[in-house]
């Protein structure tokens, strides 16, 4: 973050006469400008930047979907490296009022998986024996074992719709049981 002290030096000189010079225009390139950096700086940078440099436009590429939601209303380009060289995609996603989550599987970055892998290929080992139309006695034993294991992961984002989908699952379980 070096750069950051060099550029004010650079507003300081180029603008000898103003009564703040931070506030004079100018644009900043910077390369990913998340590398190195505390999620919660990634969220934080860009809106301490334009508070401290109001007339300056900033240019920045990042790797971090951390940047992407500090900027839900930010100009975004997505650069995707194809057969014979690089495309643009501008402004793909309004992305205001998005999840963490929502913004890695929006295609804004490489689809990557929300879970770890061995958590991925259970979740997608049990996709499929669910969509099967019958199954043998072991893959029903498996798709059980699975079934247990998924009920304990969490799949809402904070503790209040985990509570909520709690409930609802033990409501459905309670209605099953009753059904029986």
């Amino acid at each position: 973050m070096a750069w950051v002290t060099d550029f004010a030096a650079r507003m300081l000189d180029r603008y000898p006469d103003s009564e703040n010079p931070f506030a004079e225009p100018a644009v900043v390139l910077v390369d990913q400008i998340d590398t190195h950096l505390h999620p919660k700086w990634q969220r934080q940078l860009i809106d301490d930047f334009s508070d401290s440099f109001p007339a300056t436009q900033f240019i920045v590429t990042a790797h971090s979907p951390l940047m992407v939601l500090a900027l839900p209303e930010a100009n975004i380009a997505v650069l995707r490296r194809e057969k014979h060289g690089v495309t643009i995609e501008r402004n793909p996603n309004n992305v205001q009022g998005w999840r963490l989550d929502q913004i890695i599987a929006s295609g804004l970055f490489e689809e990557q998986p929300s879970r770890d892998s061995a958590s991925h290929s259970m979740l997608e080992e049990r996709r499929k024996l669910i969509s099967k139309k019958s199954l043998s006695n072991r893959e029903k034993a498996r798709l059980k074992e699975l079934n247990a294991w998924a009920h304990g992961i969490p799949t809402a984002e904070d503790p209040d719709d985990i509570r909520a989908l709690d409930i609802i699952r033990r409501a459905a379980q309670k209605l099953k049981a009753e059904d029986k």
